[in-house]
């Protein structure tokens, strides 16, 4: 119950800062996305899960900086079994963050060499799992970021990282070490045929200390990528309807060593958009 109670809350004030953030927005994209694979893996299992997941994502522009807020529903089939049932787990992803421009806030451009500006991004993550191992998580990070100066979106952060999670299987709350974390996310269009675009992110965290059963933690590497095609252009609604290809690489799943099965994920995937 009170997972549950503390999930509700944590959506309704992401919910409400989204909506805050895009009454005041300068721009903004948001979208409801879809994806679907077979390849996906949990620790503690080498057996490949199928993962049906449904985004809702916003990110927007303000006078001072940039929003991001995104819900992931992710449902998983029988490999991946909700505690005590046949039936496969089901679990809620919140995400926001919140870069504040040096250069808005200055008034006066940081571009300097290859750096197009120069922020400092806060936020923070929560999930709640009904598998076995029960994931109640909350993550918190900040640190200066910087932005490339190319032809698209290319940023690279140096970020605090401090997690707790529970771990229902070791009946225990885990309130891990601070971790350093680096943080890219790019997004480019080109053409190929129609108006594509090559976007993803990729995070390095160090190590964390102690998990839930009192082993040492792991560096995790984690990225994702999709390649997307703008159907819509092709029916004359530009930018609405994409579709595609996604990946997803994972060293060390949540900080797992990789002496344990399921700690390495190589899982292509299908994406599709709809821009709103």
């Amino acid at each position: 119950m009170r997972t549950r109670t503390l999930s509700k809350v944590a959506a309704c004030a992401a919910l409400a800062a989204c909506a805050a953030a895009a009454h005041a927005a300068e721009w903004s994209d948001a979208f409801i996305g879809f994806t679907y694979g077979t390849k996906f893996k949990e620790p503690g299992s080498d057996a490949d899960v199928k993962k049906k997941v449904a985004t809702l994502q916003y990110v927007g522009g303000y006078k001072y900086g940039v929003n991001f807020f995104a819900v992931d529903m992710l449902a998983s089939d029988e490999n991946n079994t909700a505690n005590n049932s046949d039936r496969g787990a089901h679990e809620v992803y919140v995400t926001y963050s919140n870069t504040v421009s040096f250069g808005k806030v200055s008034g006066k451009p940081m571009k300097f060499g290859p750096i197009r500006d120069v922020g400092f991004q806060f936020g923070f993550d929560f999930n709640s799992k009904n598998d076995a191992f029960g994931a109640g998580l909350t993550k918190y990070i900040a640190g200066p970021k910087v932005e490339f100066d190319v032809p698209g979106l290319l940023t690279l952060g140096l970020l605090y990282y401090k997690e707790n999670n529970n771990n229902s299987i070791a009946g225990t709350h885990v309130n891990f070490d601070a971790a350093p974390r680096l943080a890219t996310v790019w997004s480019f269009d080109f053409n190929a045929g129609l108006p594509a675009v090559f976007k993803g992110w990729g995070t390095w965290t160090g190590e964390k200390g102690k998990d839930g059963f009192g082993g040492d933690t792991a560096a995790e590497t984690w990225t994702e990528m999709g390649l997307l095609w703008d159907v819509g252009s092709a029916a004359g609604t530009p930018k609405t309807v994409y579709a595609g290809f996604g990946y997803q690489y994972i060293k060390n799943k949540f900080g797992n060593p990789s002496s344990l099965a399921g700690t390495k994920v190589s899982a292509p995937s299908l994406k599709a958009e709809y821009h709103f």
